[in-house]
């Protein structure tokens, strides 16, 4: 592919996305961004309506809305569902054109948070979407059944006596590892599956959980309120969207957590995420964070977004802990000055 050619599809792909997000100044943008004129990104409006991309819509603020192809199916949960079937029949074929890879991923996510919905929800019916566009596919399922983050506060407190409301219910999926039937399942599946998607997010008693997610509640909201008008009750909703020409393979992502000789042996904690409500400063947010992470030999905290981190929490984490599992090996990504200036600040007290 020429230069030529990786320029036109990237203009086309950067003003497609502005389309898609109903960007009404998408025009301009495009033109700044890639330094053309306003002449040329019209051009190509003009193609991507010959090619049947996109279609004029007045309701919308570009005028324009992307070529979608959509389709929902629902299912009795009574025992005899079997994901696997569920995905050859009724989704491989939209994916049909679609590259192997990615494909494949679909095959593991799908399957995985099917698996979730039939086997641990206990609700009666299941309903899944899937949405394609020309860049991306977006497949969502819900049930009517206990909710995920529910379920999690069920066992925890019958397992170790551990009360915690549904948002911290839903910071334990950050870890992996996860699940409530351990005889029968590994807590892998929403692990793996959020790393393998472009978003990620699960919507359940008024809580979410996310992964990767750019605008969260607008990403889970555009799939709820079609599921509202469908279902007497949603116990839980799975949102899935991924790239249709993404490079991304299954298999990258598994060599990065769980190497075959190994098993799931690293987690990544985005840290943000794990501290909603402001930075990480209190011991017992660090004592929430940590627990359960000494399953693993490798623990990555990402700090993306951290303006700044408490001495009693760094202290938890990297002396206190680091002290009591010193086979657990604890890696820092995306921290700026402050942050790497108080850990530094506690790990002297090691010596």
């Amino acid at each position: 592919m020429s230069f030529t050619e990786e320029r036109r599809t990237a203009i086309q792909k950067y003003m497609l996305d502005k389309i898609r997000s109903d960007d009404p100044d998408f025009i301009r943008k495009t033109a700044d961004n890639f330094e053309i004129s306003e002449t040329s990104v019209r051009r190509y409006i003009r193609t991507c309506l010959d090619n049947n991309y996109i279609y004029e819509e007045s309701s919308r603020n570009t005028g324009f809305c992307l070529k979608t192809v959509s389709r929902q199916w629902q299912a009795g949960n009574d025992g005899t569902l079997e994901e696997d079937t569920m995905f050859w029949q009724n989704v491989a074929p939209v994916l049909e054109a679609l590259s192997d890879n990615v494909r494949d991923i679909w095959y593991y996510t799908f399957t995985e948070i099917m698996n979730n919905a039939i086997e641990h929800s206990k609700g009666s019916r299941i309903t899944y979407t899937i949405q394609k566009d020309i860049l991306y596919t977006e497949i969502s399922v819900a049930d009517n059944g206990i909710g995920v983050f529910r379920n999690i506060q069920h066992y925890l407190k019958e397992k170790s006596g551990v009360t915690l409301d549904t948002a911290q219910a839903a910071l334990e999926l950050y870890k992996g590892r996860m699940t409530t039937d351990p005889v029968r399942h590994s807590g892998e599946g929403i692990f793996f599956s959020s790393k393998m998607l472009a978003e990620f997010a699960l919507w359940s008693d008024n809580t979410v959980y996310s992964w990767h997610c750019s605008d969260r509640d607008r990403f889970v909201q555009s799939h709820l309120i079609a599921y509202y008008t469908r279902m007497e009750g949603i116990g839980t909703m799975a949102v899935m969207k991924l790239e249709n020409d993404t490079k991304r393979t299954s298999r990258e992502v598994f060599d990065a957590f769980a190497p075959l000789e190994e098993g799931f042996v690293k987690t990544l904690i985005p840290m943000k995420e794990m501290c909603p409500l402001g930075d990480p400063v209190a011991r017992s947010q660090a004592r929430r964070i940590l627990r359960r992470l000494d399953e693993f030999r490798e623990v990555v905290f990402d700090f993306h977004g951290v303006g700044f981190m408490g001495q009693g929490f760094a202290d938890e984490v990297f002396r206190v802990f680091q002290d009591q599992h010193p086979d657990v090996k604890l890696t820092v990504i995306n921290a700026n000055s402050s942050v790497q200036g108080m850990i530094l600040h506690v790990q002297r007290n090691r010596e």
